[in-house]
């Protein structure tokens, strides 16, 4: 049984089919034709590769939109940044300080005739002297009472008349200035004159001024056009309240010298407030309205040295003060001692050399 078995179960061996040589063979016999639309469906489909690589990324497709959006709001952040200051120094680079006279003189130091104007009366009720010391960081400011005497052949001798006396132009400037140099003992390196319209517009620009009103101010009249309504307190002055706030002098007990002192007052919390780095995007716009809604013979330069110095110097020392005088009837007069002598070469002089008795004219 076994031996039957085992001769059942071992068949004959096969003997083994030789292997086919691809050389000796031809492809068509091993591989099947393709037909011409086979061909093209299969060159239409995409390489394995490509099939892969877009499986892998399209669930991360909307991450990374998100990326490049990020990216490109970053972007646009630092160029608003960055650009601002690029341009300021390169605004920097072609500052030129203002000078009346080159020689003689104290580094980084000028003084500017700071003029407001009533256009209705055309009269320069508003004269300030503005001394910016970029060397020592220091801003001086002093008033000059519109009533002051000068030395004019116009009357009354009133140094607010003096720009219209002589024409309310540039001639009316250049009056104002020589009679401000007999009461100051040089003549300022330029001026700025400033009307309503201007003021209102720059104090609108820098989103007003904080201010303490130091009385209630109510006054009406129809024929100027002037409206005021200012209580008293601490609050923010748009343009037109604060143009109110200079303007007003009927409630003071000294008059004019009380709304001379406020004026000085709200200019330097003016600036105070607006010299920081946060409106240096603003200082264009400004330094435009000064150059063509006011009359200056500073050029572009010289302005944006003049507001780069005052940003520079701050006002955590600023001194302010009014021009000493005394009064003659219907006049304010210089009150010319060695004090004022002393106090114009400590704060207003620009030049190394000392003013003296000599450089005054002032008229009594």
């Amino acid at each position: 049984m076994s031996k039957q078995f085992n001769q059942e179960w071992n068949p004959r061996p096969i003997p083994p089919q030789e292997k086919p040589h691809f050389e000796d063979t031809p492809c068509e016999g091993w591989y099947p034709e393709e037909t011409e639309a086979e061909e093209v469906s299969f060159s239409a489909r995409p390489a394995a590769s490509e099939r892969t690589i877009r499986q892998y990324y399209a669930p991360d497709e909307k991450p990374r939109k998100k990326r490049r959006f990020l990216k490109c709001v970053l972007i646009a952040l630092l160029a608003l940044l960055i650009l601002p200051v690029i341009a300021a120094a390169a605004l920097h680079l072609f500052s030129r300080e203002p000078m009346y006279r080159t020689a003689g003189r104290k580094d980084d130091c000028c003084t500017i005739l700071l003029v407001g104007v009533d256009a209705a009366s055309s009269s320069t009720d508003t004269i300030l002297l503005l001394n910016v010391d970029r060397a020592n960081r220091a801003i001086s400011i002093m008033s000059i009472p519109r009533d002051t005497k000068v030395n004019s052949s116009y009357t009354p001798h009133k140094i607010n008349g003096a720009y219209a006396a002589n024409g309310c132009g540039e001639e009316g400037m250049e009056a104002l200035m020589e009679y401000a140099a007999d009461c100051v003992g040089f003549r300022p390196d330029g001026y700025i004159l400033v009307d309503l319209d201007a003021f209102i517009g720059l104090v609108d620009l820098f989103g007003g001024v904080e201010f303490d009103v130091p009385l209630d101010m109510y006054y009406d009249d129809p024929s100027q056009d002037l409206h005021i309504a200012i209580p008293a307190g601490t609050r923010k002055l748009d343009g037109e309240e604060a143009m109110g706030l200079v303007r007003f002098r009927s409630g003071y007990e000294n008059a004019d010298i009380g709304r001379i002192r406020v004026q000085r007052d709200f200019i330097r919390a003016a600036i105070g407030q607006w010299a920081k780095l946060t409106n240096i995007l603003r200082l264009p716009a400004a330094l435009w309205k000064i150059t063509n809604k006011s009359m200056t013979d500073l050029s572009f330069s010289e302005l944006y040295w003049l507001a780069e110095a005052t940003v520079v110097c701050g006002t955590d020392t600023m001194y302010s003060t009014v021009m000493p005088f005394y009064f003659n009837d219907v006049y304010v007069c210089v009150d010319l001692d060695q004090d004022y002598i002393d106090l114009i070469n400590a704060h207003f002089n620009p030049y190394e050399t000392p003013i003296t008795w000599d450089d005054f004219d002032a008229a009594n």
